[in-house]
């Protein structure tokens, strides 16, 4: 297995071989989100770093993975494409990374009904490619963002201090332009705010689209708790890459069960163990001698 891991190359190119099935090219939803495989005790493991979780809302030491994944109202989890995160190694940025899976995207034919994702994805340079790939996005904007309610800098201010109503306003998004922006205002009393470039959407229509980037958090857990994809000790980075790359298309292969069979990921894991267990328990590798 040691030797498989670190001499093995698998890319997320070779994903989209596996995933292209079950996706609709002109359909579905494109979420994208990161998620850190804590490493808290392995300063030694390739590719592992001090970076932010959102899981834990504090700096931790893993390894940071950027997932493009599909979905439609069917709830799919169909992770499309992927990045690691390590900007000693290629000089990226989270966001680059995004931007480039979007591209790979628009080059496979996928035109989604829209993109989401949150603040931290939607930096003016990411919305102007989504604009030039003719797509809808949603995405969670920081409160600090500057808006334009009319012309002349008299009238630029934060997002908080304009007074935005139910339906939603439209508003002059700096360094990008026109967009419909909502505000919501938690159980806890925070304020969020939501912005597109579908000037006509309604406030029922984003909160029913922007639901699904939930899939995506579910996804990440998926992936942490069925297929082990943060347990891998492999100091390299060829293996590193090599297990997340494995344990990936594993989920895929219980999200295509769990369609299939309406039964949960955790179910299909445990019919996989208990059948292995059996098979072994009834013909064993390794016997002991009798009597």
């Amino acid at each position: 297995m040691s030797r498989f891991l670190s001499r093995t190359k698998l890319t997320p190119r070779i994903l989209w071989e596996y995933t292209k099935p079950f996706v609709s090219l002109a359909t579905g939803y494109l979420l994208c989100d990161d998620t850190v495989l804590d490493h808290w005790y392995g300063e030694h493991i390739g590719l592992a770093k001090w970076q932010y979780s959102g899981t834990h809302h504090e700096v931790v030491f893993g390894i940071g993975v950027t997932t493009l994944l599909w979905t439609s109202n069917n709830n799919e989890h169909m992770p499309i494409d992927y990045r690691i995160y390590q900007k000693e190694d290629d000089g990226k940025t989270k966001n680059e990374h995004f931007r480039e899976m979007l591209t790979k995207a628009k080059e496979r034919g996928l035109h989604p009904e829209a993109i989401l994702m949150d603040s931290w994805y939607s930096v003016s340079d990411t919305l102007h490619l989504i604009k030039n790939y003719e797509w809808v996005f949603i995405c969670g904007i920081h409160s600090n963002r500057t808006v334009a309610t009319g012309r002349g800098k008299a009238n630029h201010c934060k997002v908080r201090d304009v007074n935005i109503p139910e339906e939603g306003r439209v508003l002059h998004l700096q360094k990008f332009g026109k967009v419909k922006i909502f505000r919501f205002v938690t159980k806890t009393g925070k304020a969020e705010y939501f912005a597109s470039n579908n000037l006509n959407l309604t406030t029922a229509d984003m909160q029913k689209v922007y639901a699904n980037r939930w899939q995506i958090e579910e996804y990440h857990r998926g992936l942490k708790q069925t297929v082990g994809i943060a347990k891998c000790q492999a100091r390299t980075k060829r293996s590193q890459r090599t297990h997340i790359f494995c344990a990936i298309l594993s989920f895929l292969a219980l999200e295509k069960k769990r369609l299939e069979e309406n039964i949960t990921w955790y179910e299909s894991k445990r019919r996989i163990i208990s059948d292995a267990l059996f098979l072994y328990l009834k013909q064993p590798m390794i016997s002991l001698p009798t009597s």
